[in-house]
């Protein structure tokens, strides 16, 4: 990704304050109606760093289109194999999961980013992990 340290500043800024301004626990997402590993808490507007919107807002352009609305949950675990298989472990079976692009932020911070799409919408995901934890930013996809 062209904009690491930025990504690092989002990633660093959104640890901080995800326990000060979280909205609180959720089992379930409110953007997709996934069911979420144990843990998620959802994070308010007021926590979605600009810069974390224009990553999002990129994935959903290569994919022909635009965020229309967002989510932003965080975990306070670094275990990211176990996080992402819970993750696509409750995908529903209309959903297909196409990885888009993996990297490093940095030697702490690693980053991925996706897309779930079915008969009936497309959604883009950004997530950042590190050994403490972990973030998923996601949106449905509209066409421009």
């Amino acid at each position: 990704m062209k904009y690491k340290l930025g990504f690092l500043l989002t990633t660093l800024t959104i640890s901080l304050a995800s326990s000060a301004f979280a909205s609180g626990a959720v089992k379930e997402s409110n953007l997709t109606g996934f069911k979420l590993p144990a843990g998620a808490v959802e994070l308010t507007d007021d926590d979605f760093p600009d810069d974390l919107v224009g990553y999002l807002e990129d994935t959903a352009s290569g994919l022909g289109g635009k965020c229309e609305y967002h989510e932003l949950l965080t975990w306070d675990t670094g275990d990211e194999p176990a996080l992402a298989d819970a993750l696509s472990a409750d995908l529903p079976s209309d959903f297909a999961l196409k990885n888009l692009d993996t990297g490093h932020i940095d030697k702490d911070n690693d980053y991925q980013t996706f897309s779930l799409t079915s008969s009936k919408v497309t959604y883009a995901a950004v997530f950042m992990y590190s050994s403490k934890d972990a973030q998923l930013a996601w949106c449905n996809v509209v066409k421009k």
